[in-house]
This record gives C-alpha cells, structure tokens and sequence, in this order.
C-alpha cells in the first residue's frame, strides 16, 4: 500500500513538473528566420512523407478553395510564421504556405543538425491555433 501511495506521489509530481521541464528544452533563438520546408527535407525527408500526407501541409490550400487566402484572421494558423517574419503572401514566401516543421518547431536558420531548434514543442504552440473558438 506504501508503495503504491509513493508511486502515485511520484507520478503526480512527474506530471506538475513536466511543463517546466519542457520549457527547459525550448530554446529562444534570437535571430533564427524562416527557412521553409525544403531545408528541412534535407535530412528529414522520412518525416517530411508523412507530414506532406496531413492536412497541416495542405491547410493553406483549405483557405485558397474558401476564397480566404488574404484574410488576415485566417494567415497565422494556416501558414508558418505569419506577422514574425515568415509567411508573408503566396509569391513571395510559398515555402510558408500551410502549417509546415517551422510552425511547431520554430525558425529553422540555425538549426543545421546542431539543434538550436524546438525539438519537443510544448503545448501552447497547438493551442494557439487549435483552441481559436472566435474564428470558425
């Protein structure tokens, strides 16, 4: 019974702890820039398979078939780094459209296999799109 109680405690702090653990593995590159998806194909092109199977990649192609690809409310969640120095419209950056590596992991400049680059995205990067109740 003792075990199980310390189990339990133990379990509990692991899951209280977790978000400052993550945290601890974010870095905050400073004058990292978008690089798009190409560069990350590179060494990730397993990766990149399946990603291009989702509907991240596709999902500035959603808002093209609605006829909502200028909308402003709509850019940040269907492309990658909109109003941070990423995506800007589809001629001149169409290495951002949709959801790509760089919009959960963050600008991948000076990543170069060295990390430098989220490799565990914490929660709030999804929520910032996922939980928008005042858009659709």
């Amino acid at each position: 019974m003792q075990l199980i109680r310390w189990t339990l405690i133990f379990l509990l702090a692991l899951i209280a702890a977790t978000p400052l653990l993550m945290a601890q593995q974010t870095p905050t590159p400073s004058k990292a820039t978008y690089v798009g998806v190409k560069n990350c194909k590179m060494c990730h092109s397993d990766i990149h398979k399946v990603w291009m199977q989702k509907s991240h990649a596709r999902a500035y192609e959603l808002l093209v078939a609605v006829k909502q690809d200028k909308n402003e409310k709509c850019l940040p969640c269907h492309t990658t780094g909109y109003g941070e120095g990423g995506f800007r419209d589809a001629e001149k950056t169409p290495e951002l459209k949709g959801v790509t590596c760089e919009a959960c992991h963050g600008p991948g400049s000076e990543h170069n296999g060295e990390g430098k680059i989220t490799k565990i995205p914490l929660a709030t990067v999804c929520i910032k799109c996922h939980m928008k109740t005042d858009i659709h």
